[in-house]
């Protein structure tokens, strides 16, 4: 089937004379703004080759592209409910019975961000890849900001697979509004992003070779746990295990000692991180589109006692889930308490006077009327991993300073040990599991067979938990069916109905809508 891509572009301002958007990162990212030029004028020495580059990035930080990574990897699964006011919980809730519409919100979110972000890495590597090496330090330089394009190009394309299953493959830049593009099939996307990976890993520098200025951006690490986890996606496990071991043999990185500690300020871009989205708190850039801080935060802290909205609470059965496996240490580090969120919250004064008041009644009653400013608390948790403490807030509220975690050597380990399971390897499966089990302070397994791949299944629940991998974890293993209402029907989301408009129908919808 064909489909009309000026539909797919229609939030991106100019497709064909490259005009470019920049919200750059003072931690890692150049700042440069890019004016109106033709691709031809504008990639005209490094500078311009690189600020081009990290306008691929920028949609990673755009708070809708936040929204639909979180609400669609955590929130549709058993680890969480949306929350947050009457209006917010019930208008998630056609999602959370996978009865969504063409028109809903995020479903339409995540296919344009995802699209306008593939748009930027098309403008990028076709213009630095048209430049001559000489305008560049040095042509290894050149091609390494080609490979990062490419392995975000790739990144974007997997968010949009696991969503929609069959969608268009975007690997150029569109230049008339008069070209038509096929949508690929599952089978073919997942082998065209996994060349595309394989393609730009070469080429990209490791995490050891950055300053502490450049963290952030793509490293071979990234591109290699990230050719793991597609191909694991994909059962590809021979290939999973192959670029798994990579990254363990890299000795790039480590399992941190404290496990709290890898989601702190301090812990960001630590030992165990291989990709971050990176965020700052900018005094300049306050709104919800033009802004370096993130937005994320402002969802998830607790409503009303904080500035947060109180949303993507983890459950209850998140919860068992912990205490059922003995594991305290990740269960403290991942989810936060009611009675936590009062001893943060509440001013450090309110609680001096309440413990030196004699009158114990009228002290409780003041004591509540604080605690009563936390509102639709539905589960009584909330998300540790994205909670950033008073102390360390920024005051504009949409730009706070904690980063987004995407990939850490511990779901290496993880996809490391499934590969091995299904390559027959259980003893380095084991080794591998009992590695991250020892950091989480529990013993050792010895499990085998179907035991050993459900240890592997639940060890990866408790420790990316918050991580929003839950509900495509869940797809891929076809366990979905513990959740009520899905059915394999609805294993994609639609296609935002705009694209079947646009098309005259020429577009496939996914079953079941």
């Amino acid at each position: 089937m064909k489909i009309d891509i000026k539909s797919i572009y229609k939030v991106v301002l100019v497709a064909a004379l490259g005009l470019f958007f920049v919200n750059c990162n003072d931690k890692c990212l150049n700042k440069e703004k890019l004016g109106e030029e033709t691709s031809e004028k504008y990639f005209v020495n490094q500078e311009k080759a690189k600020a081009s580059l990290t306008a691929a990035y920028t949609d990673l930080k755009d708070y809708r592209f936040g929204w639909t990574y979180w609400a669609f990897g955590e929130t549709l699964s058993d680890n969480a409910v949306y929350s947050g006011s009457d209006g917010d919980n019930g208008g998630f809730q056609s999602l959370k019975t996978f009865n969504a519409t063409a028109d809903a919100s995020l479903v339409t979110k995540r296919w344009y961000m995802c699209y306008r972000g593939i748009n930027k890495c098309n403008q990028a590597i076709e213009g630095i890849e048209g430049m001559s090496s000489v305008l560049f330090d040095s042509k290894a330089l050149q091609l390494r900001y080609i490979a990062e394009a490419r392995t975000l190009r790739a990144f974007y394309h997997f968010q949009l697979l696991i969503c929609y299953g069959k969608i268009p493959i975007l690997d150029h830049l569109i230049t008339s509004t008069d070209e038509f593009i096929s949508q690929s099939e599952v089978e073919y996307i997942y082998s065209w992003i996994i060349s595309e990976l394989e393609l730009a890993e070469d080429d990209l520098y490791l995490k050891s070779e950055y300053s502490r200025y450049e963290l952030g951006r793509v490293t071979k690490g990234f591109a290699q746990a990230f050719l793991a986890k597609v191909n694991l996606y994909a059962k590809n496990y021979k290939d999973a295990k192959i670029w798994a071991k990579k990254v363990i043999d890299s000795k790039e990185y480590e399992l941190d000692d404290d496990y709290k500690h890898i989601f702190s300020l301090d812990g960001e871009n630590g030992v165990e991180s291989i990709f971050e989205i990176a965020f700052i708190d900018s005094e300049t850039e306050t709104s919800a589109y033009s802004n370096n801080g993130n937005f994320q935060t402002l969802f998830m802290m607790p409503r009303n006692i904080t500035y947060g909205y109180g949303i993507n609470q983890p459950t209850q059965d998140l919860a068992d889930a912990f205490n059922a496996n003995g594991d305290s240490i990740r269960k403290a580090a991942t989810l936060l308490t009611t009675e936590e969120v009062y001893a943060n919250e509440i001013p450090s004064e309110v609680w001096n006077w309440y413990n030196n008041q004699t009158d114990i009644v009228m002290a409780n009653d003041s004591l509540n009327k604080w605690k009563a400013t936390l509102t639709f608390n539905r589960t009584g948790y909330y998300q540790q991993k994205t909670y950033v403490y008073p102390k360390n807030r920024s005051t504009a509220i949409k730009n706070n300073e904690n980063n987004t975690r995407i990939m850490r050597y511990a779901e290496v380990l993880l996809i490391y040990a499934e590969a091995c399971y299904y390559t027959k390897e259980e003893g380095n499966a084991r080794i591998a599991l009992n590695v991250i089990r020892t950091r989480a302070g529990l013993r050792d397994i010895s499990s085998e067979g179907s035991d050993l791949l459900d240890a592997i299944y639940v060890e990866r629940r408790l420790e990316l938990a918050g991580e929003n991998d839950r509900y495509p974890d869940l797809l891929r293993t076809n366990r979905a069916s513990i959740l009520p209402y899905w059915s394999e029907d609805k294993k994609y989301w639609p296609v935002p109905q705009d694209e079947i408009d646009y098309s005259s129908g020429e577009i496939e919808q996914n079953s079941g809508y």
